[in-house]
């Protein structure tokens, strides 16, 4: 299991040039999850994503709110070319 995590002021994801879903301010998400993960393991990553600090505070100090905080949205992808087998 991977994950890439990227924070957006928006993002959008298009199929076929017909717009699937749309976020403003939050998380990116391109995850990859392997038929080997088992739940626990994959509600564990999302727990961890939903609470990386990634916005400053109020008074400015750096990486203090997650995107919770901010009440941001995540939008989660999953690209097949991101998981490999070695």
């Amino acid at each position: 299991m991977s994950a890439v995590i990227q924070r957006v002021k928006s993002a959008s994801v298009t199929v076929d040039g017909q717009l699937i879903s749309t976020i403003s301010k939050g998380l990116l998400i391109f995850a990859a999850i392997d038929k080997n993960d088992t739940p626990k393991e994959v509600e564990s990553m999302a727990g961890k994503v939903l609470k990386v600090k990634l916005w400053n505070a109020d008074d400015g100090s750096k990486w203090k709110k997650n995107v919770q905080e901010i009440e941001g949205e995540v939008l989660c992808g999953m690209p097949s070319s991101q998981l490999t087998s070695s």
